[in-house]
């Protein structure tokens, strides 16, 4: 492949002769990676993590370094094509590199503070079911045909383009018919998926999150709005202030579902069956048909709502739908249900919003004799301000807090931890054991019969993020093995208490 084919004339500024008859065998932003016929771009971020970058490129006829002008500080001998903006140019380049045919296959994305995954999952899961070939790009996992294909601890939502265009190429290969996604406000922002001519996206909803990020909630917005500029159809959350302002002011042909807000698609005669799932009436200007879900939550019908109205505009028949969507009995790591002698619920919720949810549905499903206990933390060099916003919120909702470690990066875990515990005005209900497994098994072994355990923040992570890097920790054998060790050592106890002899002296 020519460097004409990848980087087109109109999209650079040459600062002398490209050379091009060069066979581009390689991009990458790597200095490390470079070899002859890489194309490489040189991003600001690069720049400023490895100043003798320009010993790897200049002096180079070999290669070809793609830039912004402010990040090149003196001119080299290497061809450079300048651009107006590196990271734009980096996510066309890879998707031609790769050869990606967008009439082949539609795209769809959901984007929003919570549900992106639940709600792309029903979707996957439903096509699935259909007998259509499937991509899926979510939170910690790449999937063709329901196979998982993403590398050991991956954890991002939305992959960086060197990643996503190879993948969305492994899936074409594959015949995917469509490729469902998440769109993270950080991909926007970075133009990951700026080559992308979406079919549909989704707007679940927008709360304060990655503020740390992101100047402040108006710019994550905006960040988000980026998607539906590249949507042939839009769909969004009426009960959702920002999704419902993302409405009025997007570009594409837009569709719309509520519960309380006036909206194309509406869930009525809502019946929340506790811990066995929900059941309402969808309907719209011309259909009418009930919903049955073993899903738990109210969060859960906008879910699945924005699930069936994009399965629709897609022109899958309702009652297949319904009847696909009957059968899903959980989201993996979103509210699932480990039973024991104790109940666990193991749910992904990380931010306020999320987290605050996920307690008031655990307190509204509980009988007034059960306890909560929450396990959870909150992740390092991540957005600090929710910290004691959560163990406020654990402690109203909840009988016990164990404050552990969750993800703490580079980031002193006491400090995370004392980030947290300023936002309790009781000590009495909160403890802090920092090494996860151990604040799992003292919850479960502590816990009373048919009390519930919350795991809160991880989901299907089956990694922990420290200063080392990833190791690997799952939270299922953990639950698993405490559960086992609360049933075994209550048989031996029952045991013990039949074999003894009586109290009263009979044998």
């Amino acid at each position: 492949m020519k460097i004409c084919d990848i980087i087109y004339e109109n999209e650079y500024e040459s600062s002398n002769t490209l050379p091009e008859d060069l066979e581009v065998s390689n991009i990458t932003r790597k200095a490390e990676e470079i070899v002859s016929g890489t194309i490489f771009f040189l991003l600001k971020s690069i720049k400023k993590e490895c100043e003798n970058i320009l010993n790897t490129i200049k002096d180079r006829n070999d290669i070809v370094v793609v830039s912004q002008k402010e990040f090149l500080d003196e001119p080299i001998n290497t061809c450079v094509l300048y651009v107006t903006n590196a990271r734009l140019a980096i996510a066309y380049a890879y998707s031609r590199f790769y050869g990606i045919n967008y009439e082949k296959t539609k795209f769809v994305a959901v984007t929003g503070t919570n549900g992106k995954t639940t709600t792309a999952t029903l979707i996957k899961s439903i096509l699935l079911n259909e007998g259509e070939k499937v991509g899926f790009i979510g939170t910690g996992k790449i999937e063709i045909n329901g196979k998982t294909v993403s590398e050991k601890f991956y954890s991002m939502t939305t992959p960086d383009p060197e990643v996503l265009y190879a993948k969305i190429a492994e899936m074409q290969k594959e015949n995917c018919k469509y490729i469902i996604m998440e769109a993270s406000s950080h991909a926007l922002y970075y133009h990951k998926l700026a080559p992308i001519p979406f079919e549909i996206g989704i707007f679940t909803n927008l709360s304060p999150e990655h503020l740390d990020f992101h100047k402040n909630i108006e710019d994550y917005y905006e960040t988000k709005l980026k998607l539906f500029s590249q949507c042939k159809t839009g769909i969004f959350n009426c009960d959702d202030n920002f999704s419902r302002k993302a409405l009025r002011n997007v570009k594409c042909k837009t569709s719309s579902v509520g519960i309380l807000w006036p909206s194309e698609a509406m869930a009525r005669e809502i019946n929340q069956k506790g811990l066995s799932g929900i059941e309402y009436i969808y309907r719209e200007e011309s259909l009418i048909f009930k919903v049955k879900t073993q899903l738990i939550g109210a969060y859960n019908i906008y879910n699945t709502l924005l699930a069936i109205k994009a399965l629709i505009i897609l022109n899958f028949k309702p009652c297949r739908i319904k009847e696909a969507l009957k059968d899903i009995k959980f989201i993996p790591g979103r509210f699932e249900i480990i039973r024991g002698k104790v109940t666990v619920v193991k749910d992904y919720a990380h931010t306020s919003f999320a987290f605050e949810n996920l307690l008031k549905t655990v307190k509204s499903l509980k009988n007034p004799k059960q306890n909560i206990i929450i396990v959870f933390g909150c992740g390092g060099e991540r957005d600090k301000s929710k910290r004691p916003e959560m163990a406020k919120t654990a402690e109203k909702y909840s009988n016990l807090s164990i404050i552990t470690n969750d993800n703490p990066r580079g980031e002193d875990e006491n400090e995370i931890i004392s980030d947290i515990l300023s936002g309790y005005e009781n000590s009495e209900k909160r403890i802090v054991i920092t090494d996860r497994k151990k604040a799992i098994q003292h919850a479960i072994m502590r816990a009373d019969a048919n009390d519930i355990v919350i795991i809160a923040g991880k989901g299907c992570e089956d990694y922990i993020i420290d200063k080392q890097g990833y190791r690997y920790f799952s939270e299922d054998c953990v639950i698993k093995e405490a559960l086992s060790k609360r049933a075994q050592e209550e048989e031996e106890r029952e045991n013990s208490f039949r074999n003894s002899p009586s109290v009263y002296g009979f044998e």
